[in-house]
């Protein structure tokens, strides 16, 4: 097993923002997999992790043991037990709390409407409990990637309530991730929290790690892998990203 460790952002890095893994990218990463142990980290939560990626990715199972799952940008992590055949278990989970939560949720049900922003007919949830994150989605979880791209493309309506949020909350973090999202987590939890988090669980060095993402731009939700001194290689989307794999292959 070579050494370095391959860690990848979900939406618009491995897959487009809510959708289905690729069957060629499904195959690069199961032959990453017999070379590299390989990481995710993505805003989103376990379930959908399991709907986007997993149900998407068939690889031997003593394979899947070189896997590591990070939803919620590392307040979980999830690894597959292949020497005990006890398939995918959760290794941590630090949720927020139950009355943090509702104050979370308190927040947005004030700030949404006093935005001016409309949220009328969303598919889906506009704002979702992943446990350790509450994440707003304007135009609902469920929305097409053709819908949201085009709802808030310069961020404006997002920034309106991120504003009034930071009145309301500032003890905890509050970003905007994805096309149309707005991620609230406590204090810290970003991209740069679970490749600290990769190095505990893995037991390996700063230098051991490569992390590729859609989004190391200023003010993207990848930037802050910048500042652990990881490799960091930018992508346009998945076709560039299963180019940069195929060197591990």
């Amino acid at each position: 097993m070579n050494t370095k460790v391959i860690v990848c952002d979900l939406d618009g890095t491995l897959a487009p923002s809510k959708s289905a893994l690729e069957p060629s990218m499904a195959h690069i990463i199961c032959q990453v997999l017999k070379k590299h142990r390989f990481a995710i980290i993505s805003g989103g939560s376990h379930e959908q992790f399991i709907k986007q990626f997993l149900s998407h990715l068939v690889c031997e199972d003593r394979y899947l043991a070189n896997l590591y799952l990070f939803p919620t940008n590392g307040s979980a992590c999830y690894v597959f037990d292949y020497e005990h055949n006890l398939g995918w278990k959760k290794l941590y989970d630090e949720q927020l709390t139950v009355d943090e939560r509702k104050k979370i949720k308190d927040a947005f049900g004030r700030a949404i409407p006093a935005s001016g922003v409309v949220t009328e007919e969303p598919f889906g949830e506009i704002v979702e409990d992943r446990g350790g994150q509450i994440t707003f989605s304007g135009r609902g979880q469920e929305a097409p990637l053709d819908v949201k791209s085009v709802w808030d493309p310069d961020q404006t309506k997002r920034r309106k309530i991120v504003d009034l949020l930071k009145l309301e909350i500032p003890e905890f973090e509050i970003r905007m991730g994805g096309a149309t999202s707005i991620d609230v987590t406590h204090p810290g939890i970003t991209k740069a929290y679970a490749i600290g988090k990769i190095k505990e669980v893995l037991g390996v060095s700063t230098e051991d790690i490569v992390f590729i993402g859609d989004a190391l731009y200023s003010g993207g939700n990848d930037e802050s892998a910048k500042e652990t001194g990881v490799e960091c290689v930018a992508v346009s989307g998945p076709t560039e990203t299963e180019k940069v794999l195929a060197i591990y292959i």
